[in-house]
């Protein structure tokens, strides 16, 4: 499971149950090494880089477990607003029109900041990023538990999305400077994904259980208490960052800050208005929406033409457009993009069916995602344990097929149909797809990158995620909006068979992603073989 993907179905539960509407491991000085048989076409400095020394077992384990802690804080939030957010808008008096943005905001927040954050960790170093972000992110979850009004709680759930932003791309870069390529690497990486399920989890269950006996502000003290307990065990794992000289001047002269705030102005844009086309695509009648939406398209060639200027003149890039030539990374960031879409809508959609459609409540459809989260923790495990043995191509392409069962048997199933028939296998078989893609492609993405500009490869993993987890509920919510209304305006339309129509429509064009995206990995990564392999010195 992806660390975000779940942020845009955790609103929709809630929102519809209302009713309304150490040292820094030092590098071989004279030798460099090449990657045997990991991304073989990603020709270049990328591809070239000095093996960190390995940390001790008991050292590495401790630093795996720092990390999964963030990837954890990050679902675990979303797992409580899953039963949580009536509760809090009843105590709150939050409006409907705002029901939505305790969980949207958090998502916008993250996605606009992450390849920011990602450049200054590059220069500045991980583990002061990484403590500052976990200091800033128990904060601000101390504050939403202290929430007074429903602004405030919005506020500080941006400001939480924030700072997770510093903690995110650091934690992939810590990983890769960290640990030496092979099976360490590959288990950093799925120790790191197995936390977002497991945290989503926790949240969804503890959630449910507090909003009952005790109150919602118990689950987010809890939450603060983990992350003020991240802070400390980062403070004694995190590698120490070597004193970096001139690190103002380097800020300053050597950072491309037209093209980070061109990008990060976009996505957020983007996101917002994937975010409320999500809810009512009416919204895009509204002048303002059209012209946020027409600025943010506009920033992408610019974006394009700046950072093509800036390579062609030999000064920093954010995202230079040479990394693009390189196949494996763009067919990994397309298989991404449409992956996180689909599955992200897929959620959206299905907590819809078993709320609207089958009639449960808020918490019964929260646990119906149970098999999803446990599949998603065995799924990264064994991701850690066969990414070095089997080609990365094949492995994406069978998660793949497999998860695109899941939105077909939504599609088909009759409402009558028990959840054992087809909703637990579709939850079981959709997270395979995102969880197996969630350790390749952070191997592939971050061996595209020079070893100096990791934080930022994290940052950019990260941000298509989150562009995906918006792009992917809009375009199905204006599919099965468009199919609802045309089928309710025939003579003697049934509602509720109108309503169901639309959902099914949604089901299908996850089915047609997820195909596509399988289709898309199987010939883009043919080539590349196994990652995660170990490297020969």
């Amino acid at each position: 499971m992806s660390s975000t993907a779940t942020e845009t179905e955790l609103s929709t539960i809630t929102h519809h149950s209302k009713g309304d509407d150490g040292e820094q491991p030092t590098s071989l000085p004279a030798m460099e090494v090449e990657a045997i048989g990991a991304v073989p076409n990603l020709a270049g400095p990328a591809a070239v880089a000095s093996e960190p020394v390995a940390p001790s077992k008991a050292r590495a384990a401790a630093l795996m477990a720092t990390l999964s802690c963030v990837s954890f804080l990050n679902t675990f939030s979303s797992g409580t607003l899953t039963v949580a957010l009536p509760a809090i808008a009843q105590e709150l008096q939050l409006p409907n029109n705002l029901l939505l943005w305790p969980a949207s905001v958090y998502a916008l927040a993250l996605s606009c900041t992450l390849l920011l954050l990602g450049a200054v960790a590059d220069v500045v170093g991980n583990r002061p990023v990484f403590l500052v972000g976990t200091l800033l992110y128990t904060a601000w979850t101390l504050a939403v538990s202290l929430a007074q009004t429903g602004n405030q709680l919005i506020i500080f759930r941006a400001l939480q999305g924030i700072s997770m932003s510093f903690c995110m791309p650091a934690a992939v870069s810590t990983i890769t400077t960290s640990f030496p390529s092979g099976k360490t690497r590959n288990i950093g990486f799925a120790v790191f994904g197995g936390g977002s399920p497991l945290g989503f989890a926790v949240g969804l269950v503890l959630g449910g259980v507090l909003v009952q006996v005790s109150d919602w502000r118990t689950a987010y003290y809890l939450a603060t208490g983990i992350s003020g307990a991240t802070f400390i065990l980062a403070w004694f794992t995190m590698p120490k960052t070597t004193a970096v000289p001139n690190v103002r001047h380097r800020l300053v002269h050597e950072f491309d800050w037209v093209g980070v705030a061109s990008a990060s102005i976009s996505l957020a844009l983007l996101s917002y208005i994937f975010a409320e086309i999500t809810y009512s695509a009416s919204v895009m009648k509204e002048a303002y929406n059209i012209v946020l939406l027409i600025v943010a398209v506009l920033l992408i060639p610019f974006f394009v033409f700046w950072v093509s200027r800036q390579e062609r003149l030999g000064r920093p890039a954010i995202l230079p457009n040479s990394v693009w030539r390189k196949g494996a990374f763009t067919t990994v960031c397309i298989t991404v993009f449409l992956v996180w879409s689909w599955f992200n809508a897929f959620g959206y959609w299905a907590t819809l069916f078993f709320q609207i459609t089958q009639e449960l409540d808020a918490l019964q459809a929260a646990l119906r995602f149970l098999p999803l989260v446990i599949v998603g923790i065995l799924t990264n495990t064994v991701a850690g344990l066969i990414m070095d043995r089997v080609s990365a191509g094949s492995l994406v392409l069978i998660g793949g097929l497999l998860s695109a069962v899941s939105p077909l048997l939504f599609a088909i199933q009759d409402p009558k149909w028990i959840y054992w028939a087809a909703g637990f296998p579709s939850m079981c078989l959709s997270v395979i797809s995102t969880d197996l893609l969630f350790n390749i492609s952070n191997l592939v993405i971050t061996s595209s990158f020079p070893s100096k500009d990791q934080a930022l490869a994290g940052g950019v993993f990260n941000t298509v995620t989150q562009l995906g987890n918006s792009i992917g509920p809009a375009i199905t919510a204006i599919i099965a909006s468009a199919v609802t209304e045309a089928e309710a305006s025939k003579p003697g339309a049934d509602q509720s068979y109108a309503t169901l129509k639309g959902y099914r429509s949604a089901f299908w064009t996850c089915f047609a992603a997820a195909v596509v995206s399988a289709v898309i990995s199987a010939v883009g990564l043919r080539k590349v073989g196994k990652v995660g392999m170990k490297k020969d010195l």
